[in-house]
């Protein structure tokens, strides 16, 4: 049944999401979402497959985007849609990570049966993948260039079980 009594409208509600401390209470939730999103990415950092120096790499690409998290207060103007944005580069830092110790691995498990064209194919991608982490290309490079290394771990990922 409907109610003949009309319900807050379009106004109001926006009106209620402009109240001060409630927007505080969502930037810093915000803030602590991508905390430990960092806090969980360095810890698979620590635990990677990867090389060292890209582990570094990637070490200091969340380090930045912590103290970046560090700076933002809630009086700057667009203080959330900047949180946003770097709740965005850490996953994609933590999808870079995840085809970086895939490369790795599949490379460590083909071992000598990898063709020479595959081998430099995947160390070819990864490095894309790192340049792009050390530049800060996050979105668009980033993303293109993971999803091309993740293709062709994928192709090695067959070619071992194939092979072992």
């Amino acid at each position: 049944m409907k109610s003949n009594t009309p319900g807050p409208n379009r106004l109001s509600r926006t009106a209620a999401k402009e109240v001060p401390h409630r927007s505080d209470e969502r930037l810093f939730a915000a803030k602590t979402d991508v905390k430990k999103a960092c806090e969980d990415l360095l810890h698979e950092l620590r635990h990677s497959s990867a090389h060292a120096p890209m582990v570094a790499d990637l070490t200091t690409a969340v380090n930045r985007v912590q103290q970046q998290l560090k700076e933002i207060t809630p009086d700057e103007p667009k203080a959330s849609s900047s949180v946003r944005d770097m709740a965005k580069e850490v996953q994609h830092l933590q999808v870079a990570e995840t085809w970086v110790s895939a490369t790795e691995r599949v490379l460590t498990r083909l071992g000598t049966s990898a063709t020479h064209e595959m081998k430099d194919g995947l160390l070819e991608a990864q490095d894309t993948v790192m340049w792009c982490v050390r530049a800060q290309h996050w979105d668009g490079e980033l993303t293109a260039a993971t999803k091309q290394l993740e293709k062709l771990v994928k192709e090695a990922e067959a070619q071992a079980a194939r092979v072992g």
